[in-house]
């Protein structure tokens, strides 16, 4: 997959579907934005990057206008009013769970629509699928790419090839078994759903239907090797059966 001079990476050109890095506080932690080309030839931009440059922008232009603002859960919402900033035009989504916490936490932010605006936008290609049983929204996004489907995992899954901040934290991701490596989530799981077993259960009938060629987590690597379906179901298994 090639790069942007200004750091996108792109997972498919002719779909315009991409992925993006970016720090979220002062300390460096990252996080990604995936984005898709929607049925109405405009872009959807998936937890979208706070302070964004703007040689990245201009990159991102290319591949089409900024059309909807999406916020993954009741967390990824930092860079709405920036984003809405640049495009006035762009209408703002949100899982219903995720608004009283965006509210709370970002007043500036532009209010949300319910993510079931988003389908007379999305046409054939992308989804965009609210999580069941949450305590601040949740959701997940796919995009058909060549060869197979693009997913943003959102904060379910994760692929962190190391875990690292302060002795607590650290602490933390081994006991939820959270990292390092793909896995499940569960750190932040026991904040944003209320049944584990719902949404997981929910997932994987959508993987089954989507196979996943990519991956893209809300934290950490990007996911492209061989046998990305399975090791992903495999990874649902145990907290599903």
């Amino acid at each position: 997959m090639k790069k942007t001079a200004a750091g996108w990476t792109v997972i498919d050109e002719r779909h315009g579907v991409l992925s993006y890095k970016y720090a979220f506080n002062e300390q460096g932690a990252t996080t990604n934005c995936f984005v898709a080309r929607m049925g109405n030839g405009q872009l959807l931009v998936v937890s979208p990057p706070y302070r964004i440059s703007a040689d990245a922008l201009k990159d991102l232009a290319a591949y089409g206008e900024v059309g909807a603002l999406m916020a993954n859960n009741g967390f990824h919402h930092l860079g709405l009013a920036e984003w809405r900033g640049h495009f006035p035009k762009a209408r703002v989504f949100a899982p219903t769970d995720a608004f009283a916490r965006i509210k709370k936490k970002n007043p500036g932010a532009p209010e949300p629509e319910a993510l079931s605006g988003l389908k007379e936008l999305l046409g054939a290609d992308v989804t965009v699928t609210e999580a069941p049983a949450t305590k601040c929204g949740e959701s997940w996004t796919t995009a058909k790419i060549e060869g197979g489907y693009a997913w943003f995992g959102s904060d379910i899954l994760i692929n962190l090839p190391k875990v690292d901040g302060p002795l607590p934290m650290r602490l933390m991701f081994k006991l939820t078994k959270s990292g390092p490596g793909y896995r499940v989530f569960n750190l932040t799981m026991k904040f944003t759903v209320k049944d584990k077993k719902q949404v997981l259960t929910r997932l994987a009938e959508d993987l089954r239907k989507l196979p996943p060629t990519v991956v893209v987590p809300a934290h950490g690597d990007l996911l492209s090797q061989a046998g990305l379906a399975e090791e992903t179901q495999q990874l649902l298994a145990p907290f599903i059966a």
